[in-house]
């Protein structure tokens, strides 16, 4: 009931909230509550203003009139033991700390003061998110500490214990067509911490798959139990951090985990039934890959695109990443001839149709219809595609392109679209309206084909131990 609070609550407190120019906790939090669609109440409370954002402020939260579930903090670490006590006589039920100055900074003091916050939460019926978080993004219920995260939900839950991720993960995922129903990040986590995340996210209907940022925990052996529950009703990404002696140390300064070792952090996960994950750029794609690419029945690909190198390059990253390329026949090969040129083509696999002036249909339907394929991976590299000057070009490939994604989305085989290293901004376009091309189709959009290959073969493995495991 705490949770549910926390992702709808029905009224929220922004304390420390105040007219001053570049205030975080107007501007980070009061004015994305008020602009981006929350419906509930919103208070600033802060002695010093009358009024902020046009929005009456109080005194305290105990003078807030009527019921309070939320309350999120801006002031400073020495004045969240105040805050505390009249959270709890309030009756709030979850209490955000963006406040930083606690056990992250190594100081005896300062770790005192994080544990005697707890002491005072302990049986108050007040949960504690944080320290030195970014707090909650819930697109349902209209809250969020980014004026640029999508409106509408989707079926990802996230927990982060780093901010930056929280921003990382949600923008580069939203870029693709990935949408969230729920994200926390949640920083030093002394009181609500992963393993409470988990279990919640584990049996919300709203979420379907789940991804985790973690630096560290204080229980192994419940994380273990949750993590393993969660894992049994629907996929889990888990980014563990902090697993070279530089990176606990980091780890330890940042929001003051315990990272521990590695090699039980990788036995936990994969015992678990997780997946585990070595970045967010990973994380994104395994993301992309789960939400919109449909399963095929192997690992055997068909790469097809323009260019000779990139071509070749592709094959290299699908048979290292473990895809299959099997090589096509020549009976086959004379097929493809029909429609695609002699010259300026390779008809192997990877295959280059050698120019976007041409039909593809026949080429995709002959390819689809091949027992060895079981997916398609179009590869393209807009910076071997436009020329500076040249406007009506770049439309025609743009044009082209839609038109065979028509073809590939026809033909019922799986379809992962990559494009290759852009640098001009001309390239940069072209990968931003191919991109949206995806999202419309609901295809599964990559930055490289060596990202692509390694999620979609992560993707399959799972859904294959998944198998294994009913």
């Amino acid at each position: 009931m705490t949770f549910d609070r926390m992702f709808n609550p029905r009224s929220i407190a922004v304390v420390g909230a105040s007219g001053a120019v570049h205030n975080p906790a107007t501007s980070i939090f009061l004015n994305n509550l008020m602009n981006f669609g929350y419906k509930g109440k919103v208070y600033p409370v802060n002695p010093n203003f009358e009024e902020v954002c046009g929005l009456k402020a109080y005194p305290t939260v105990l003078d807030v009139p009527g019921p309070l579930d939320h309350v999120i903090s801006g002031v400073k670490a020495s004045l969240i033991p105040d805050l505390l006590k009249q959270c709890i006589a309030k009756g709030v039920s979850t209490l955000h700390l963006y406040t930083a100055g606690f056990a992250e900074t190594g100081d005896d003091d300062r770790c005192d003061m994080q544990r005697d916050i707890v002491s005072i939460a302990k049986d108050s019926g007040v949960r504690i998110i944080g320290p030195n978080c970014m707090g909650v993004y819930s697109p349902r219920a209209g809250i969020s500490f980014c004026p640029d995260f999508p409106a509408e939900p989707g079926k990802v839950g996230f927990i982060s214990q780093s901010g930056s991720y929280s921003l990382l993960v949600v923008r580069g995922a939203a870029a693709r067509g990935v949408r969230f129903s729920k994200m926390v990040s949640y920083g030093n986590a002394c009181d609500v911490g992963e393993c409470d995340l988990l279990e919640y996210l584990g049996s919300d209907p709203e979420t379907e798959i789940i991804a985790a940022y973690i630096e560290g925990t204080r229980d192994g052996s419940r994380l273990r139990k949750v993590l393993t529950e969660a894992a049994s009703k629907k996929p889990v990404l888990i980014i563990k951090k902090g697993h070279t002696e530089a990176g606990k140390r980091g780890a330890s300064s940042h929001t003051g985990a315990l990272a521990g070792d590695d090699k039980a952090w990788d036995a936990m996960i994969r015992q678990a039934g997780a997946v585990r994950v070595e970045d967010f750029e990973e994380l994104v794609d395994l993301l992309t890959t789960f939400q919109f690419f449909k399963r095929p029945k192997g690992k055997k690909a068909v790469v097809i695109g323009i260019g000779g190198g990139p071509s070749v390059r592709s094959a290299d990253d699908c048979e290292r990443a473990g895809l299959v390329m099997h090589h096509i026949p020549n009976q086959m090969v004379h097929e493809l001839r029909k429609t695609a040129p002699t010259a300026g083509s390779m008809l192997r696999n990877p295959v280059d149709v050698g120019a976007y002036n041409m039909d593809w249909s026949h080429v995709i339907d002959t390819l689809s219809a091949w027992p060895e394929n079981d997916m398609f991976l179009w590869q393209i590299a807009p910076d071997i595609e436009p020329f500076p000057n040249e406007g009506f070009y770049r439309q025609f490939c743009v044009d082209q392109r839609a038109k065979f994604m028509e073809l590939f989305v026809k033909s019922g085989k799986p379809i992962a679209v990559a494009v290759h290293m852009v640098e001009r901004k001309e390239a940069m376009d072209i990968q931003h309206t191919t991109r949206e091309l995806c999202i419309r189709h609901g295809v599964p959009f990559y930055s490289s084909v060596y990202s692509a290959a390694w999620a979609i073969v992560k993707y399959i493995d799972y859904k294959q131990r998944l198998d294994g495991s009913r």
